[in-house]
């Protein structure tokens, strides 16, 4: 018999309050100078995306 498919496993995600969400983004907002920081944030939500794909989630809306 041949062996099972393998099954691909992400780590639990840590849910964000839509406010936590919104004091992020006016934080950001209020320092223009941090050119790193979106950057890192971006590549961090695509992981959480593809992890949420990978579990077979329906993405979350970006705000």
């Amino acid at each position: 018999m041949p062996p099972a498919p393998a099954r691909l496993i992400c780590p639990p995600l840590v849910q964000y309050s839509p406010q936590e969400q919104a004091a992020l983004a006016a934080e950001l907002r209020a320092h223009p100078d941090l050119w790193e920081v979106p950057v890192f944030l971006t590549d961090y939500g695509n992981e959480r995306a593809e992890c949420r794909a990978v579990e077979g989630k329906s993405p979350r809306p970006h705000l």
